[in-house]
C-alpha cells in the first residue's frame, strides 16, 4: 500500500512537472489577439497588450506587461487603466482540491484615471446595447456547496500606483500619487457575501493626496479587513507640513460606504495652511487641532450632507498679518470722543458710508494682530455647521463669532460677529448673511444705536437739535458669548 501511494504521488508530480514544462515552452505572445478579443466580447473593453506574456517555472507563474484598457463607448477620456507589469504565481497541488493558493501578486506602475461624466456615468461604465434576456433560475437551497473555490493569497504588492478622479459636473478632482501597498494573508471565503468574504492585513504608504484645496503628504496606514469593515490604525500623515495621527473605520456593509475618522494634529503650522490653502501670507503660529467625523463616501454633495462630528482648534500666540485689530477697535471706540472734524472724517470713511467697520478697518491695515488666545469649536450635522465656541483675544480686546453655516447650499445662517466687553456682551455686533461667494453685512440694532448716538453728538455740536436716544439700564445687557476665551486684563 505504501509503495502504491508513493507511486501515485510520483505520477501526479511527473504530470504536473510535464504540464508546467509544456506551458513554459509555448510562446503565449501569439495568443495576445485572442485574449484581447475575449475581453472585448465578455466585458466590452478594448484591452491592449503592448508587452510580453511570459511563464515562470519556479515558482509556477505568469507575468504580463504593458497593459491598457479603454472604454470604446466614450469618445473622450477613453483610457482609464494602464500598468507596466502584472505577475502572479500559484501553488499547483491545492488546485486538485478546488483551492486556489496564490504565492504572490505584484502590480507595477498601475495608473487609474477615473472620470465622472456630466451625465452621471463613469468613464469605465460600458452600456450593453443588446442585453440578452436572462432566464430566472431557482434559488439554490441553503447548505449547498459554493461554486466559487476558496482563495488565499500569501502576499500581494502594489508598487508606485497612481489614481486620478475628476467629477466633470461639480468640477472637483482628487489625486492619489505614488501608492505602495504590501498586503498579506488575503482570504476569500465563498460561503459569505462577497465583501464579507474578503479578509486581509495591509501596510500602505502614499506620497501625496490632493482633494480640492487640501493636500496630505507622506501617509502611512496599517489596515485590516474583516466582515466588510476596514480598520485603519496607526495612521501617520502630514497636512501642510504638520504631523498628524489618525484612526479610521470604513464600513462596506451599507449600500453607500460609511467612514468614521478621528484626527489629531498637536502642532499645526497655520502659516503653511494660509499659503497653500488660502493662497495668502496671512497667518503665522501653531495651534492644536482635533477632528472627529463620520460621513458617507460619494460625491462632494453627499459628503457634505452626511458629514457629522466635531472640530476643535486651540492655540496661543497666533499672528494675523495685514491689519492691527487693537488699532481698529481703538479707533472705533475713540470715535465717540472725537472732535467734529475728526469724527466727520471717520464717518465719511466708515459708518456713514456702509454702516459697518469697513472704514475704521482701513485705519488698521498694514499692522499685525497677535492673538493671546484663539479657540474654535464647531459641531456639524446634516450639512449644517454650528459655531459652538469661536472667539479670540488680543492683549486688549476680545471678539467672537456665533451662528451657523449651511455648507451644502454654501450660505451664512444667522451668523454674527461681536466685539465683547467684560460682561460677555457685544459693544458692537454685525450680522453676516447671504452666500459664501457674496456675503452681506448689516449692523445690528445695538450698534446702530451707538452709531446714531455718535452722529447725534456731531450734529448737536453744530447746533442741530436731535431727539434724545434712550439708553439701556446700567448693569443689564444681552450675553453675546459664553465660552472659554476670557476677557484680557
Amino acid at each position: 500500500m505504501k509503495k502504491f501511494l508513493i507511486g501515485t504521488v510520483a505520477i501526479f508530480a511527473i504530470i504536473i512537472i510535464a504540464l508546467v514544462v509544456a506551458i513554459s515552452m509555448v510562446n503565449l505572445n501569439k495568443y495576445k489577439p485572442q485574449i484581447e478579443k475575449a475581453v472585448k466580447d465578455s466585458a466590452g473593453y478594448e484591452m491592449k497588450i503592448d508587452g510580453d506574456i511570459s511563464v515562470s517555472f519556479s515558482p509556477v507563474g505568469v507575468s504580463i506587461s504593458k497593459v491598457s484598457i479603454k472604454n470604446p463607448q466614450i469618445k473622450s477620456y477613453q483610457k482609464f487603466f494602464d500598468m507596466d507589469k502584472l505577475s502572479v504565481a500559484v501553488e499547483i497541488k491545492p488546485l486538485l482540491n478546488r483551492q486556489v493558493k496564490v504565492k504572490y501578486i505584484v502590480l507595477d506602475n498601475l495608473n487609474l484615471d477615473i472620470k465622472k461624466l456630466k451625465n452621471g456615468k463613469f468613464n469605465f461604465e460600458v452600456l450593453n446595447k443588446n442585453p440578452k434576456k436572462v432566464k430566472k433560475t431557482k434559488k439554490e437551497p441553503e447548505g449547498k456547496e459554493a461554486k466559487l473555490p476558496k482563495i488565499t493569497v500569501k502576499k500581494a504588492r502594489i508598487k508606485n500606483a497612481n489614481i486620478n478622479f475628476e467629477d466633470l459636473k461639480s468640477k472637483t478632482e482628487a489625486k492619489i500619487q505614488n501608492i505602495n501597498v504590501a498586503v498579506d494573508n488575503i482570504g476569500f471565503n465563498p460561503a459569505k457575501k462577497i465583501l464579507q468574504a474578503i479578509s486581509f492585513d495591509a501596510k500602505t504608504k502614499i506620497q501625496k493626496i490632493v482633494f480640492d484645496k487640501y493636500t496630505i503628504n507622506n501617509i502611512e496606514i496599517d489596515a485590516n479587513m474583516r466582515d466588510a469593515i476596514v480598520t485603519m490604525s496607526n495612521m501617520k500623515l502630514y497636512m501642510y507640513d504638520s504631523l498628524a495621527s489618525a484612526n479610521a473605520k470604513l464600513n462596506l456593509n451599507k449600500k453607500i460606504p460609511f467612514l468614521n475618522i478621528e484626527l489629531d494634529i498637536p502642532k499645526f503650522k497655520v502659516a503653511n495652511f494660509s499659503k497653500e490653502y488660502l493662497k495668502k501670507d496671512l497667518l503665522d503660529g501653531v495651534v492644536k487641532v482635533h477632528k472627529r467625523f463620520t460621513l458617507s463616501l460619494g460625491d462632494v454633495k453627499t459628503i457634505k450632507k452626511t458629514l457629522k462630528g466635531t472640530a476643535l482648534i486651540d492655540g496661543q500666540g497666533v499672528s494675523i498679518k495685514g491689519f492691527n485689530l487693537d488699532k481698529i477697535l481703538e479707533k472705533y471706540n475713540s470715535s465717540k470722543k472725537m472732535n467734529p472734524k475728526e469724527l466727520g472724517l471717520s464717518l465719511a470713511s466708515g459708518f456713514a458710508k456702509k454702516g459697518s467697520l469697513s472704514g475704521v478697518f482701513a485705519g488698521g491695515q498694514g499692522g499685525t494682530t497677535l492673538l493671546k488666545r484663539l479657540h474654535v469649536k464647531v459641531d456639524i450635522s446634516k450639512g449644517i455647521v454650528k459655531l459652538s465656541d469661536i472667539a479670540a483675544s488680543t492683549g486688549k480686546n476680545r471678539v467672537a463669532l456665533k451662528g451657523r453655516l449651511d455648507i451644502v447650499r454654501e450660505r451664512f445662517l444667522d451668523m454674527k460677529f461681536g466685539v465683547l466687553d467684560s460682561k460677555n456682551c457685544a459693544s458692537f455686533s454685525q450680522t453676516i448673511q447671504g452666500t459664501f461667494s457674496k456675503p452681506k453685512v448689516k449692523m445690528d440694532a445695538s450698534s446702530i444705536k451707538s452709531t446714531v448716538k455718535t452722529v447725534s453728538s456731531l450734529l448737536g455740536s453744530f447746533g442741530v437739535k436731535v431727539p434724545k436716544i434712550p439708553t439701556a439700564k446700567k448693569g443689564k445687557c444681552k450675553v453675546f458669548y459664553n465660552g472659554v476665551v476670557k476677557q484680557p486684563k
